[in-house]
């Protein structure tokens, strides 16, 4: 009896513990899956054999071919096995790619891997993602010798049933009975973009004529278009991924399998949505739900995602898990949506690594947690208050909720892909409303599998922070705007030949895969301030440069109202009546030159005149050589208004949406006829005309970027509004050439280095925070600003003549021109370089300074300071701007002076004396008037204390040190450290 009680034990333990899809076990004849029985898990490794998960059936087995018309393609072409780690379309799990060889099939051979039996129907399913869109795909061919005209178990006849795609629509494919037969109108809208899906053939009933049928990821396509049935299964051998494209075909290659699934009977729908969604859950597809579904365990009744649950029809969009399911041999520690239309979150048990496999979190059987989205884009636009301590401004308007079943503790880690600017936030809240009073976590910044991600770890969702999520930052955009910005492309950041990343949150990257029209960098030069800039071709077709976004972008919809700015530097106008720069409406993967003209941003005629075409252009003449600032903006079924370097023109026009296609692609650079001929530094749009205040700021933005001189009289702004920094109305005659240093973070300035690129007028003059006036702006050596908004801007009073004037004592003299500099926030150490070489009236043995002065005149608070070096023509100077200060340069100055000693009775003598002499005079130290201490050595100096002001915690009025930085003697004078310089006794 014990023995019989034992076996009868042992007995149901291994049927309590046996494996099947989804636990639908009746009828399965084959279950291949990527990640068991390949024999290996080496990447790009050949995968002879695949092991049949279902026990004691038909193993496939690599490239089985016909002899003479598809003979065996051999070794070489056997399938492979691709790791997670290298396929990011598999959510972390593996897959079988493969490897099309020409004229040959390719793909598995299941010997009797269908039996002959009695239920006469069918029900397949594949995770496969597919490479091109082409005629006859096959997924698997009933290739059985009992009913075909095949005479023997070899790969390759044509009247054999055929399931795969034509094109991007699903298809049974049967010489012999039907020929083709597709399903519905429906197409699978993943085809060509290497995304899978879950693509299922089958029968709705057993016995007679069978009518196939067809589903996508839960989607059912309807019957077959001709309403044709099929007499017989074909039993026998199956093929998978046999392609039937005939001779010359390797349409398969690059296709790769999660999944094989395949049944000899009829399923009802309920064990059709359980394999289902063991596939959608392990492969992080998203079940159609056009119709709700939940995602349902083997068991049957558990859910893993329930389509009732509290709000899930609001947040049913990219659902994904993680879960385990010993049924469906289910064990899926870490997952996103591999729905590519928008960046996925990433949630894992425990830590984030690279793989599922390679995930060693232990999970109990029956637990999930999933999670799905409202569909709302992943931009940060909707404004948000953080607590206090937390720096955020926007959060996404993607909002997350999670299921988790009631026992499901573990601690997970949540990631989500980016390459931050500022600090990322996960909110969590008990509802859909996010504010200061909810839980915000900073994220951490990884890289997995090559990917840079933001996450937040040890997140436990059954504590009571609540299951909504969504993310925040601090948003940035040029001059600090950034609603409605959809591109933003910049030179100094992430450009290459084949891409210009976009540095907007949309992701909208130009590229250009054809190596003969891709533009190139140009390093930082001084017509850019230091800056680089991309170089789109030269006047002729074959020189031409361009790069696209595809159809679908860059603005979110056609139609929209538009604002462009660009920072562009012409080298010519012409040959041809336009040179265009940018356009709306136009898209190729190829390298010959499009069309995309609606509308398009172009320079009309020998003036350059701005355009936006077809409409009128502007009148304002551009220079040619010069990096200039050109905006344009419109307001559909308004006018445009078009801005060069701050001067506005509104021309009349009437903007259509007939030629407004902003979200059908778009093309920077050549047209075809039409030519840049220019190199280019920036390129901004937003989706919406911007307000005067909004212009003023990213025009703010570039100009100091840029050394451009924005038309005068108007002020410049710093990126949060209300700070001016260059105020055109505190010196009007210092309105000229405006340039400077900046740093503010709201829109990424960190400008180090500037001149003005005005090189018409004579400029003279380069600014830096370090004593280097050659290196790029990014060059890592260079010295960044210390805080945030602060601001060193000059102007110059455009004076031109060269002649030199007296200035002080003979035989000193100081050029006409001079700068107003305004500072905001304390910019440290300055160094300038003034080149001289233009005045004929200074000479290399002469001695420079910089004169700094309260006013244009120099005559009050004047401070001379000395070139720190004067080679050819170029005197270096190193100066702290205290605040606002006028400064112009000069030679050979001496304009200290000097009065004889008062005369009359001291009014008392020296006391106390040191000396190192041997013999002191007679009376001394007492025959020295009016001194407190008398010192006297002929070979030792007074050493006072040597340090900088910071080092002094408090200093007391009259308190001298030995300044070592700034290489001075000061003088506390009860408010600030000041060096003792040379002035008169007066």
């Amino acid at each position: 009896m014990r023995k019989n009680l034992l076996f009868v034990f042992l007995l149901g333990s291994c049927m309590l513990w046996a494996q099947s899809p989804g636990g639908v076990s009746a009828n399965l004849q084959i279950w291949v899956k990527a990640d068991a029985g390949t024999a290996t898990t080496t990447d790009n490794a050949q995968v002879p054999v695949w092991t049949n998960q279902k026990t004691g059936g038909a193993n496939g087995i690599a490239n089985q071919g016909m002899p003479g018309y598809y003979a065996d393609p051999g070794a070489g072409a056997r399938p492979v096995y691709r790791a997670a780690t290298a396929i990011p379309s598999f959510n972390f799990n593996p897959a079988i790619e493969i490897i099309s060889t020409n004229v040959y099939r390719s793909g598995y051979k299941f010997p009797s891997g269908f039996p002959d039996n009695a239920t006469n129907a069918l029900t397949s399913y594949i995770h496969l993602s597919r490479t091109a869109s082409a005629s006859y795909r096959s997924v698997f061919v009933m290739n059985g010798t009992l009913v075909n005209s095949n005479p023997t178990e070899i790969a390759g006849s044509w009247q054999s049933p055929f399931f795969g795609t034509q094109n991007n629509r699903p298809e049974f494919y049967n010489e012999k009975e039907s020929g083709d037969v597709l399903f519905g109108t429906k197409v699978i809208n993943t085809v060509g973009t290497g995304v899978p899906s879950i693509q299922s053939y089958y029968n709705s009933a057993s016995g007679g004529n069978m009518n196939y049928l067809f589903g996508n990821n839960g989607l059912e396509f309807g019957q077959p278009s001709n309403n044709v049935s099929s007499t017989s299964n074909y039993p026998g051998m199956v093929l998978l991924m046999d392609n039937d494209g005939g001779n010359g075909s390797n349409s398969l290659t690059g296709d790769r399998i999660g999944e094989f699934i395949l049944y000899s009977g009829t399923q009802t729908p309920a064990e059709r949505q359980k394999v289902n969604s063991y596939l959608g859950y392990k492969y992080g597809i998203t079940l159609d739900q056009s119709t709700p579904q939940s995602y349902i365990a083997s068991d049957g009744t558990t859910m893993m995602w329930d389509h009732t649950g509290t709000g899930a029809s609001a947040y049913n969009n990219n659902i994904a898990g993680i879960g385990r399911d010993n049924g469906s041999a289910l064990n899926q520690k870490q997952s996103n949506s591999v729905n590519e239309e928008v960046t996925q979150v990433v949630i894992a048990a425990n830590t984030f690594v690279s793989s599922n496999a390679a995930n060693t979190s232990s999970m109990e059987n029956m637990q999930f947690l999933s999670w799905g989205d409202n569909g709302l884009r992943r931009s940060y636009s909707v404004p948000v208050s953080p607590p206090a301590g937390n720096t955020a401004n926007y959060r996404m308007a993607a909002i997350w909720k999670v299921q988790r079943s009631s026992g499901f503790t573990q601690p997970v880690t949540i990631a989500l892909p980016a390459v931050p600017v500022n600090t990322v936030y996960l909110v969590r809240s008990t509802d859909a409303l996010f504010n200061g009073a909810d839980t915000w976590l900073p994220l951490s910044v990884t890289t997995v599998n090559g990917v840079s991600y933001v996450q937040a770890p040890n997140i436990d969702f059954s504590d009571s922070a609540g299951e909504y999520f969504t993310f925040a930052t601090f948003v940035i955009g040029p001059g600090g705007v950034d609603n409605g910005l959809r591109m933003w492309l910049r030179a100094d950041k992430s450009f290459s030949p084949d891409r210009w990343e976009d540095q907007s949150v949309e992701g909208n990257d130009f590229t250009q895969t054809n190596p003969s029209r891709q533009p190139v960098l140009v390093p930082a030069d001084v017509k850019h301030n230091f800056n680089p800039s991309a170089d789109f071709g030269d006047a002729t077709a074959s020189g031409a440069k361009f790069m696209v976004v595809p159809s679908g972008k860059p603005y979110s919809a056609n139609g929209m109202d538009s604002s462009v700015f660009t920072m562009i530097n012409p080298r010519d106008f012409g040959p041809s009546t336009y040179n265009e720069y940018f356009g709306f409406g136009g898209t190729t993967t190829g390298s010959a030159l499009t069309e995309a003209n609606w509308p398009v941003y172009t320079s009309s005629g020998t003036d350059g005149n701005m355009q936006v075409g077809p409409y009128t252009a502007s009148t304002m003449a551009r220079v040619k050589g010069k990096t200039q600032l050109t905006d344009y903006s419109y307001t559909m079924g308004g006018s445009i208004n078009y801005g060069l370097d701050g001067q506005n023109q509104n021309v009349n026009a009437t903007v259509t949406a007939t030629n407004s296609r902003t979200a059908s692609g778009a093309i920077l650079g050549s047209q075809p006829s039409y030519f840049p001929n220019a190199d280019i530094g920036e390129v901004i749009g937003f989706e919406r005309e911007l307000s005067p205040v909004e212009k003023q700021r990213v025009r703010s933005y570039l100009a100091i970027k840029y050394g451009v001189t924005l038309q005068q009289p108007q002020n410049y702004i710093a990126a949060n509004e209300t700070t001016i920094t260059w105020n055109s109305a505190l010196d009007t005659n210092f309105n000229n050439n405006i340039f400077g240093m900046a740093k503010d973070v709201a829109t990424i300035l960190d400008q180090v280095v500037s001149s003005s690129i005005n090189a018409e007028n004579n400029i003279i003059l380069t600014v830096s925070t370090s004593n280097n006036f050659v290196l790029p702006n990014i060059d890592p050596t260079r010295v960044t600003f210390l805080q945030n908004n602060t601001f060193l801007l000059m102007g110059d009073n455009n004076n031109q003549d060269l002649t030199l004037v007296n200035y002080g004592i003979a035989p000193g003299k100081i050029i006409q021109r001079s700068w107003l500099a305004q500072r905001t926030n304390n910019t440290a150490v300055t160094w300038l370089q003034a080149d001289l070489s233009a005045y004929s009236g200074i000479l290399p043995t002469d001695k420079a300074f910089m004169v700094v002065a309260d006013d244009s005149g120099f005559s009050q608070n004047v401070q001379l300071i000395s070139a720190a070096t004067f080679s050819d023509g170029k005197a270096v100077f190193r100066y702290s701007f205290p605040a606002n200060k006028y400064f112009t340069f000069g030679i050979n100055l001496q304009t200290y002076c000097t009065q004889n000693p008062q005369i009359g009775t001291p009014d008392g003598y020296t006391k106390m004396g040191i000396t190192r002499h041997t013999d002191t005079q007679s009376g001394w130290p007492g025959n020295i008037p009016n001194g407190f201490i008398a010192l006297e050595s002929k070979d030792k100096g007074l050493v006072v204390t040597r340090t900088t002001p910071e080092n002094i915690a408090l200093p007391v009025e009259g308190m001298l040190i030995y300044d070592t930085t700034d290489k001075c003697f000061k003088l506390y004078n009860g408010t600030t450290w000041k060096c003792i310089t040379r002035t008169c006794n007066e």
